[in-house]
């Protein structure tokens, strides 16, 4: 009987701990890449590497900009990096600080004649990135 409430309460905690990860913008993008594809047609391939402050935090990804994002006057583009992060009032997260790169977003939806540029966007000092050979066809 002991065992089972033990397992019970396990489950519990874990169920309010999940509850409570909301996702939030990576404190801090590293680096950052962008290139063609050169196996998927219009796809550009967004790679980065971003540090995490503590425990709390997990699982970052891509945000994909909205279809209809545009440009801005330079070619620029912002696209942001979240997380999960379980932060807040009398949450304990461990200390330790990560750095983890982000899984690679295959973007064929982009503005394809005025982009030049990414703006990998964290919540605090963003990374811009050319894209090599955007702006013109694409492949």
């Amino acid at each position: 009987m002991r065992s089972l409430f033990a397992i019970a309460s396990t489950v519990l905690l874990g169920i309010a701990g999940a509850a409570l990860a909301a996702e939030k913008t990576v404190p801090t993008v590293l680096s950052a890449a962008a290139e063609y594809s050169t196996t998927e047609r219009h796809t550009i391939i967004i790679q980065a590497r971003v540090r995490l402050d503590n425990g709390c935090w997990s699982n970052p990804r891509f945000r994909a900009p909205n279809a209809k994002a545009a440009p801005d006057a330079q070619g620029v583009l912002p696209i942001t990096v979240v997380a999960d992060s379980s932060e807040g009032p009398d949450v304990m997260c461990a200390m330790h600080v990560t750095d983890a790169d982000v899984p690679p977003l295959h973007w064929s939806g982009y503005p394809n004649r005025v982009l030049k540029a990414l703006k990998v966007v964290g919540s605090r000092e963003p990374v811009v990135v050319s894209v090599p050979g955007a702006g013109g066809t694409g492949n």
